[in-house]
């Protein structure tokens, strides 16, 4: 292992065992669930799809469809064009879409489908659908993350829209995965500023709707093709990501190819990455009005009311970059410790970016020398949670098998929460979101307390009354 200044970013391996991470498909759907009208097929084996429905499902609590060309055998050695073809003349007659985003998977990426070529003898087929725009996304699951693919179908829509660069004075805003009520509250923050935005994804309705007597197929919330097209006029691009390559990000892509400026933010969580956000939001002319002032000053209160307990704390942080890097932020803010910060995916300077803060916070405590590393699984989670004496876990249920083991409280605040309700409603952006997990942070560490206290004391008296005997 390589010693860093009493930190340990041990060095990478190869083998996965337990996945910490999901495949860049599921991404790919989820960010497509964030556009209006559109409708998602994956080219690849009914399989792809079904995981991916039954995660989404579990996770939102909300119908999801996926299509599928579900190549079989044959398709795998001849090709999967007429399955594709097929698929859209269906889709298109149950669900009279806008939009179809085309992702592929593993298998379709190994035999290596022309997906574009497919999409041309499509519309040379059907003419009729020519008012139908289909964007491809090459998302083969070996290739990368959830992450990756979720940015990489953002990056595919704002590179095959119909650009208007007429200027329009807007402000682009472009999220990693968020939760439908975190995008609910990033719409309302720059509605209440008084600027003008296309936000990209919209998930704040699609995955997560209203009660209907009649089930509609086809989703009508999220951001129009129209809107993504115009976000080559606008005047500036914030994209909240640390992580993200150039490759996969829109706000690269706009800048290069039409000269829009952009900003990367963190995401924001935490007092730092809310200033950062206000500051930004400043500079683009808008406005913090006194109750968003005073929101920070609530947080502030808060921080000052938990610091005391969350000194206790030592927290093993689990998920997307972005995500792991906006929660590590927000607790060496507050004086919880991160003794372990892990990535599923590639991600070249994850440690590096991470290191200071955790460091310093690690110094001020006294703690042992805490672990970062990416492309890691929950075998190697499970490892250091042992070794580090970690008391509590901050990301996905999927961490909870880990939290049963070992008697660790899990934090269930990231994509998939599988085992409980409400993952849509799930808040960790704005301050109502920092305050939940600085609030549960806190009431975890009483909770050991008052739990331990009384094993002290239990313990105590068996064995008072063992050496009377």
């Amino acid at each position: 292992m390589k010693q860093l200044n009493k930190t340990i970013i041990p060095p990478l391996v190869n083998l996965n065992v337990n996945p910490c991470k999901m495949c860049m498909p599921m991404g790919a759907v989820s960010a497509l669930y964030g556009v209006r009208g559109c409708m998602s097929i994956l080219h690849g084996s009914q399989g792809c799809a079904t995981y991916i429905r039954r995660h989404m499902a579990t996770h939102y609590n909300e119908p999801v469809d996926i299509a599928s060309s579900s190549l079989t055998e044959q398709g795998t050695v001849f090709g999967g064009e007429k399955n594709l073809i097929k698929g859209l003349e269906n889709l298109i007659k149950l669900y009279s879409p806008e939009v179809i985003g085309i992702a592929t998977t593993c298998l379709a990426e190994t035999i290596g489908e022309d997906v574009n070529s497919h999409v041309s003898k499509f519309f040379a087929l059907h003419p009729e659908y020519s008012h139908i725009k289909i964007v491809c996304v090459s998302s083969a699951g070996f290739g990368g993350t959830q992450y990756d693919g979720f940015f990489r179908a953002l990056r595919s829509l704002t590179e095959q829209a119909e650009h208007n660069t007429t200027p329009n004075n807007k402000v682009n805003i472009v999220t990693p995965m968020l939760s439908p009520a975190d995008t609910r509250w990033l719409k309302s923050f720059f509605d209440t500023c008084g600027l003008d935005y296309i936000l990209l994804p919209d998930l704040s309705e699609n995955l997560d709707g209203v009660s209907v007597e009649k089930y509609e197929r086809l989703k009508t919330g999220g951001t129009s093709f129209a809107d993504i097209g115009s976000m080559s006029g606008a005047r500036f691009t914030i994209e909240f990501s640390d992580f993200v390559s150039d490759e996969n990000s829109p706000a690269k892509y706009l800048y290069d190819e039409f000269g829009v400026d952009y900003k990367r933010l963190p995401l924001p969580t935490g007092i730092r990455a809310m200033d950062m956000l206000y500051d930004t939001v400043r500079e683009l002319g808008g406005t913090i009005n006194a109750e968003q002032e005073k929101e920070r000053g609530r947080y502030i209160d808060a921080i000052t009311d938990c610091h005391k307990y969350c000194a206790a704390g030592r927290a093993a942080i689990f998920g997307e970059p972005d995500f792991v890097g906006g929660v590590v932020r927000l607790c060496c803010e507050v004086g919880v410790v991160p003794m372990l910060a892990v990535t599923g995916g590639v991600c070249a300077d994850f440690a590096e970016r991470l290191l200071p803060e955790i460091k310093a916070a690690a110094e001020l405590a006294f703690a042992d020398a805490p672990v970062i590393s990416d492309d890691r699984d929950f075998a190697f989670i499970e490892k250091y949670c042992a070794e580090l004496a970690v008391n509590m876990m901050i990301g996905s249920s999927d961490g909870r098998r880990i939290s049963h083991k070992y008697d660790i409280p899990l934090i269930r605040c990231a994509f998939p929460i599988h085992d409980r309700m409400g993952g849509q409603r799930v808040r960790t952006v704005g301050y109502e979101g920092s305050l939940f997990l600085l609030d549960s942070m806190a009431n975890i560490i009483l909770g050991g307390k008052e739990k331990n206290f009384r094993r002290e004391i239990k313990g105590r008296f068996f064995e008072e009354n063992r050496e009377e005997s």
